[in-house]
């Protein structure tokens, strides 16, 4: 792989009530050119260095994935600003999925952590032009403790959003089968495959009840 691949966070939203599901997307073609009616779970382009910093430097081999066990950060309180981990999970929300002004209210909140690199060459699934990407993603896991509800839906960057089942997008993965969690959508225009989807997935494999204690405030 290319020794400066581009990196990636992606973010696996979980929520416990009113049972375990994971927040999936589907990419809007609108702003989405070369990964259009893929579903996803929230990413986001970060610099090298950041991700490096957050991994603690540690590399996966070429497709590979390197379990980590990251600090829990809080994410919609007043001292998630302070931790990068808090930082970009408020980013991505608030860039990808929602208003900041929820999290600036208060409305969202939960605790983050970084669960795993994976490192491998990303091509173009709707094969216009065969590019392929190096790409080093880091995965942190979102535990929404308040305010899931108001994630679902849609945005610039996603044409649905919505929580489901955790086994099922395992299913639907194992399958490829986009259609398993996104029955009304085209056949011709949606798919499931990408390393934000596989990384979620060997996530979703882990012991999540591991944590390490947070030195954030407390949520509200």
């Amino acid at each position: 792989m290319s020794e400066n691949p581009a990196a990636v966070l992606s973010v696996v939203f979980l929520r416990r009530e009113p049972e375990p599901q994971i927040l999936v997307a589907v990419r809007a073609q609108e702003t989405n050119p070369r990964h259009p009616g893929v579903v996803s779970v929230p990413t986001m382009r970060i610099p090298l260095a950041l991700a490096a910093e957050l991994t603690g430097g540690e590399l996966p081999d070429d497709g590979g994935y390197l379990d980590l066990l990251g600090p829990c950060r809080t994410f919609g309180t007043a001292g998630a600003g302070t931790s990068i981990e808090g930082l970009l999970v408020e980013s991505i929300l608030s860039k990808k999925i929602t208003s900041g002004s929820m999290l600036e209210s208060g409305e969202i909140q939960g605790t983050c952590s970084v669960r795993c690199v994976s490192k491998a060459n990303v091509d173009d699934p709707t094969g216009r032009d065969g590019a392929i990407e190096p790409t080093l993603m880091v995965t942190v896991v979102a535990e929404c403790e308040k305010g899931g509800k108001c994630l679902e839906g849609n945005s610039a960057s996603y044409s649905q959003i919505t929580w489901i089942d955790q086994q099922d997008l395992m299913t639907s993965w194992r399958r490829r089968d986009a259609q398993f969690l996104f029955p009304d959508a085209n056949p011709f225009e949606i798919c499931i495959r990408g390393l934000c989807v596989s990384s979620a997935v060997h996530v979703l494999g882990q012991d999540l009840s591991l944590i390490l204690k947070t030195t954030d405030a407390d949520l509200g």
